[in-house]
């Protein structure tokens, strides 16, 4: 009698004392949410199912032994005894009487607990729910989301769609086409450049790929004239390229490409077009020796594939390319100097220019996870440091949501809609640089299609989505955590060819400066609410020249 007491107390308890939280509830728990429900709705129903076969094998079995020992009391349907009424006075029954005294003790506690109720509403206020201390409210004064409209005076749909015709579809129309002539060129280059090559114990170029705004399709004005191009570099046969990794609590992902001779044994058995530079003979090495370590003395430092001197081969490499494949173009071609990656200038007799980028690459294992040869512009990194790059996962990604993703969704135009207002702003008054990036915003996009159906993104629910990105990253601030896309993000398909590492591994926080410099975090924040005044207030008249 007092466990059943106990248990009716604690379920009123809860009924009455339910958690005070947000009417907005978070997409992580949301998404938690929805998993756990599928998989206890699946295991109550194994429960059950095997509950009544237990029971109903228990009954046969108590029949069967009643039967044979010939007691028929316990079954009186099956005799086809009627029905007694309740006796009172049965062997091991209560009656009435007894069970209203049994449970006058559940009926004065229920009362007991039903004045306490009263008493407390009466005497205290239902508290607000705030997200976050008096302290962050003052130092990072990002409006609490409390509801679903959080952001107020925010612009419609019909509002947003007139901006992104004025500001972004007039300057990025041609974009498409641009973006496949880029790469189309790239490729005419790399062809020449292997038919150069051919007879060099040097890098092998494989086939290029676009990176960035410009090939993901979430271009704005400023990205219509740059493009970065991935170019994946292999080593020659003999030679091997192993990759050592940084040790990431340092601070930075990077690693380094060590150059080591290959055994080829096998293809030198079967094939004998190759000597293996490992186990063969050294009479026979004098030669393949000297075009093994070419590569080391033109191209490393030690043992170290390094960055400045492959890139300025590579550098050379495109020059001689150019003089095969220009009498293809009407354009002039010039190379402006870079130490990390191959700039191309194409300019046009119209005064038209375009910017082009190649990133040479090294490939991780069998994954889409590449060493560069272009750092972060804040990092300072050794001339055997190859930062890691994870543009093609993410390129990938972008390609899949839009392959499955409904007809005229609004993914991509609501990341060009933010980029182009934060383009109208300033800086923050003494700011050299801006803290929040293209990145940043990015990467709040691709949290969001992975935790929103994607039918979510419908061409009708812009200024929703748009909200959303804006009340993701404005948490972020507020928390001082923004989560990379790619590692340690459980909610990731497997599709998505990443190092198995990554999966299981701690998620790496973008943020983290602004916990280590507060003033960094009080220049984001400026910076985000200048964005939000700037849709607030968003312009009508297009930009001049944008058409």
């Amino acid at each position: 009698m007092a466990v059943i007491s106990l248990v009716f107390l604690a379920v009123m308890y809860v009924v009455h004392h339910p958690l005070m939280v947000s009417d907005r509830m978070d997409l992580d728990t949301l998404a938690r949410s929805r998993q756990l429900e599928k998989r206890m709705s699946e295991e109550m129903r194994q429960l059950e199912i095997e509950f009544e076969e237990r029971k109903r094998a228990a009954e046969q079995k108590q029949k069967a032994e009643n039967f044979w020992r010939g007691d028929t009391s316990s079954d009186q349907l099956v005799l086809g005894k009627k029905d007694m009424g309740w006796p009172f006075q049965a062997d091991g029954q209560e009656g009435p009487l007894s069970w209203m005294l049994g449970n006058l003790w559940n009926a004065g506690l229920f009362c007991l607990f039903l004045i306490f109720e009263l008493l407390r509403q009466n005497m205290q206020h239902e508290p607000a729910f705030d997200s976050s201390s008096d302290e962050e409210e003052e130092e990072v004064r990002v409006v609490p989301v409390t509801s679903y409209n959080w952001l107020t005076d925010f612009p419609s749909r019909e509002a947003l769609e007139s901006f992104y015709k004025h500001y972004v579809q007039n300057v990025t129309r041609d974009l498409p086409c641009t973006c496949e002539f880029v790469e189309s060129f790239v490729d005419d280059l790399i062809e020449a450049c292997r038919v150069l090559s051919r007879r060099e114990a040097h890098p092998q170029l494989e086939d290029c790929l676009g990176i960035g705004a410009a090939f993901e399709k979430w271009g704005t004005l400023h990205e219509t004239q740059k493009f970065d191009i991935l170019v994946p570099v292999v080593p020659p046969q003999g030679t091997m390229f192993v990759l050592e990794m940084r040790d990431p609590a340092l601070g930075r992902r990077c690693g380094c490409v060590l150059v080591e001779s290959e055994c080829v044994c096998k293809r030198e058995k079967l094939l004998g077009d190759v000597l293996c530079l490992v186990h063969h003979h050294r009479d026979h090495l004098a030669v393949p020796s000297k075009c093994s370590s070419s590569i080391k003395v033109a191209l490393c430092t030690g043992s170290y594939l390094d960055v400045c001197k492959t890139v300025q081969w590579f550098r050379n490499m495109v020059g001689n390319a150019w003089a095969l494949v220009a009498h293809k173009y009407d354009f002039k071609l010039s190379l402006p100097p870079s130490t990390t990656s191959c700039k191309l200038r194409l300019d046009y007799r119209s005064g038209r220019f375009l910017s082009i980028r190649l990133v040479l690459g090294v490939q991780r294992e069998d994954t889409l996870v590449y060493l560069v040869s272009q750092a972060p512009d804040q990092e300072q990194l050794t001339s055997v440091d190859w930062p890691e790059s994870f543009a093609a996962c993410e390129h990938l990604f972008l390609k899949l949501v839009g392959r499955f993703a409904p007809e005229n969704t609004c993914h991509l135009k609501c990341l060009q809609i933010i980029l182009s207002l934060r383009d109208l702003q300033s800086l923050p008054q003494g700011a050299s640089r801006p803290i929040l990036t293209s990145y940043h915003f990015k990467t709040a996009l691709m949290h969001l299609l992975l935790r929103l159906p994607l039918t979510d993104w419908q061409h009708s629910m812009l200024s929703q989505r748009l909200q959303d990105i804006l009340w993701f990253l404005g948490r972020g601030l507020q928390q001082r955590s923004l989560h990379h896309f790619l590692i340690g993000n459980t909610f990731l398909p497997l599709t998505i060819p990443i190092p198995k590492t990554f999966r299981n591994a701690e998620p790496v926080n973008l943020f983290q400066h602004l916990v280590l410099n507060p003033m960094a975090h009080s220049q984001a924040v400026e910076e985000f609410h200048n964005l939000l005044t700037q849709v607030k207030t968003l312009p009508c008249a297009p930009l001049a020249g944008a058409h």
